[in-house]
């Protein structure tokens, strides 16, 4: 019987099986490399929030100037064919300002685009009645009745 002095196999071998396989995970570079990138991207979306929130506060102004117009042409569409606000010439809204902020004007335009009736274009502005109009409507009303 013989006895060896060399270490048993399995033993080696395990030795060599754990230094063998490859190391996982990132390397600090690696992490440095992807945050700046996510941050870059942040950085490039935050720039479109002011844009954004402009827009949205713009959509709202018109939708409210649209509806302030619309009012106001059904008031003028109830009125009868001789009334004083449909006479010839521009009108201001005794109402102005409407909501302490937008400011209604309508001109009347006689024998438009037909002879017995009449054109009114309703604009409303923002801040005052001689700024430029946020919302222009057209309506025409005919003399009825014969």
């Amino acid at each position: 019987m013989t006895l060896s002095l060399r270490r048993p196999p399995v033993a080696l071998s395990s030795a060599r099986a754990v230094s063998a396989q490859p190391q996982s995970g990132f390397t600090l570079i690696e992490i440095m490399f992807a945050m700046a990138i996510f941050a870059i991207g942040v950085m490039g979306l935050m720039a479109y929030v002011p844009m954004a929130s402009n827009r949205v506060m713009k959509s709202g102004t018109q939708t409210r100037a649209s509806s302030i117009a619309a009012e106001t042409a059904e008031d003028l569409l109830t009125v009868p064919y001789g009334h004083g606000s449909l006479t010839a010439g521009t009108h201001n809204d005794p109402a102005n300002p409407h909501e302490g902020n937008y400011y209604t004007r309508w001109v009347v335009e006689n024998d438009q685009p037909l002879a017995s009736c009449k054109r009114v274009t309703i604009t409303v502005a923002r801040r005052a009645v001689s700024n430029t109009p946020v919302v222009r409507l057209v309506i025409v009303t005919p003399r009825s009745g014969g």
